[in-house]
């Protein structure tokens, strides 16, 4: 049974630096991702430049980068057993080139946390911190009552 993607492609802007990656120098995250494939999905040994970058910049030169970015678009559906199907993996690379490879990047990286029993982060979900306590509303009540300067809410 296949299962539904984590991240969703609309969802390209966040995080930031991801989406940047993906605007700016699409090959190095298409070669991110690719790493985290087929190597390493802690991303141990990884560098910014690296063939699979090569390859797509290259390719982007004759119009032809989409072509390896379905491919792999495909080999992380297989790999996580994810919904979706070659036509999906087609537009989604040739259209939407950046959101695509945010998109990848993300599943690719919650996936092999997923996997390396690494604590994963839920999209749309505050992370929550250990150790931050916060005074009930009681007590904050309090404090205006009794004066204190500088305290509002």
């Amino acid at each position: 049974m296949t299962e539904e993607w984590h991240a969703q492609g609309s969802d390209c802007c966040s995080p930031m630096d991801s989406c940047c990656l993906a605007y700016w120098v699409p090959c190095v995250q298409y070669g991110r991702i690719h790493h985290r494939l087929h190597v390493d999905g802690g991303l141990q040994n990884w560098s910014f430049f690296n063939m699979d970058c090569c390859a797509w910049y290259c390719l982007a030169h004759v119009g032809c980068h989409w072509v390896i970015q379905m491919m792999q678009r495909g080999e992380l559906r297989k790999k996580y057993n994810l919904k979706g199907d070659g036509m999906t993996d087609c537009l989604c690379a040739c259209c939407c080139t950046c959101c695509d490879l945010v998109q990848q990047d993300k599943e690719a990286e919650f996936r092999e946390q997923q996997r390396l029993g690494m604590p994963v982060a839920i999209q749309n979900e505050p992370m929550k911190v250990q150790g931050m306590q916060y005074q009930p509303q009681q007590q904050q009540q309090g404090y205006q009552q009794q004066g204190y300067a500088g305290y509002s809410q």
